[in-house]
């Protein structure tokens, strides 16, 4: 787990700025794509510099998100992969995705990302309904959704995830049924299905301070969620993650690195990275320095200025856009490897806990864990303690117990 990386590149520019995002993202007429890419690819280079031992990791994933990504010139998206497969000699990454703004693709875009090396597509679609789509300020109609999704086919992508929202100002229970069951019909390989949460500095979270925003209650939600859960595995989709669906042998791989604590380098404005410890293991068994007295570094977390232009002139200027780092201590590792690993439906293998912390779960946690239990909200066997679910639909008060 420790010899690979996976790297994430993230393009902040949108043709607008939708209502309820709180993504680090602005709108521009026309993106600086040369520019911007000779940036995060400069970036990488001074990364490397100044950690070399990077080299000897394998390049796992590659990751484009927003933003709006799909807005580069495909040129320019090809320069990109190709920079970052040039630095990290060896084979292909098993996973490249790229996320698509329906309102921005063509099939001829769609096929220069293809003979980029791109063998994944995240395609945020959010409602079949056109009234969400214009309550939730999208540029792209239902009819530019499902052309997108039968261009990325005819291009030759064979793993096509889809992105929903549920919970949206004045959605009914039947508008969400009919907004999985089109999905469902599709049958892209990945569904990932987010409830909306109205996040301060959006535009959403001014209307909801005036009272001007009808949102469906919070049990109208939940039930929302149980309905998505239905129809999705009903149609055979895997329930893997919290807000994710696949079908078999298609879960994302470069999310699974976020939820597994595994190392990822960040490229771009705004863009977070990790990078563990390096003396975090021996021989396969984490290191508990933190009983012995000693240093409790349990690796280093960084994040890039915000503004892309104050960042792409940083990067001209010093090759790094630095704004923030923190050591991450092994209390704070701890308490991620439980809330993300309790993220999976699969649970957290309590074995792996062992090993990456080097102390048992069930000690760790023995009485938390035993009412957690008793109230039906954590399921545990000899390999692994998952959510049940009613855990599921109660997660933010289980982890909130837990860590």
């Amino acid at each position: 787990m420790n010899n690979t990386i996976g790297i994430y590149v993230h393009i902040p520019f949108c043709r607008n700025k939708c209502p309820y995002c709180d993504f680090n993202s602005i709108a521009v007429n026309s993106a600086p794509d040369d520019i911007y890419i000779d940036a995060a690819l400069k970036e990488l280079s001074g990364h490397i510099k100044e950690r070399p031992s990077l080299l000897n990791k394998a390049l796992d994933t590659i990751y484009i998100g927003g933003g709006t990504p799909s807005l580069v010139e495909p040129h320019n998206i090809k320069r990109l992969i190709g920079g970052i497969r040039q630095v990290f000699s060896g084979a292909a990454p098993d996973e490249i995705t790229i996320e698509i703004n329906p309102g921005t693709a063509t099939w001829d875009r769609l096929a220069v990302f293809k003979d980029a090396g791109i063998n994944r597509l995240s395609i945020g679609i959010q409602s079949f309904n056109e009234k969400m789509l214009k309550t939730l300020g999208r540029i792209h109609s239902a009819e530019d959704s499902v052309r997108c999704y039968e261009y990325a086919r005819k291009a030759g992508f064979n793993n096509i995830g889809i992105d929903l929202i549920f919970g949206a100002p004045e959605q009914s229970i039947k508008e969400l049924e009919d907004d999985m069951e089109t999905a469902a019909c599709l049958r892209p390989e990945h569904i990932s299905t987010y409830n909306l949460t109205i996040e301060n500095g959006t535009s959403f979270f001014t209307l909801q301070k005036s009272c001007e925003l009808a949102l469906p209650s919070e049990e109208e939600q939940t039930l929302m969620y149980e309905i998505a859960i239905h129809i999705l595995k009903d149609r055979g989709y895997n329930h893997y993650e919290i807000s994710n669906f696949s079908l078999a042998g298609f879960e994302s791989q470069h999310n699974n690195r976020y939820w597994l604590g595994m190392d990822y380098l960040g490229l771009g404005a705004g863009a977070h990275s990790y990078i563990s410890s390096p003396d975090r293991y021996i021989r396969g068994q984490a290191l508990d320095r933190a009983s012995k007295g000693q240093t409790t570094d349990w690796g280093t977390r960084w994040w890039n200025e915000k503004n892309p232009y104050a960042y792409m002139q940083l990067i001209k200027d010093t090759d790094h856009a630095i704004a923030g780092k923190e050591t991450l201590k092994r209390q704070e590792a701890l308490e991620e490897g439980i809330f993300l690993g309790l993220r999976r439906l699969t649970g957290i293998d309590t074995s792996w806990f062992s090993t990456r912390f080097n102390i048992s779960l069930k000690d760790l946690c023995a009485s938390k864990i035993s009412a957690l239990k008793a109230a039906g909200l954590l399921y545990e066997d000899a390999n692994s303690i998952r959510l049940t679910h009613k855990g599921l639909l109660l997660s933010n008060e289980v982890f909130a117990e837990l860590i």
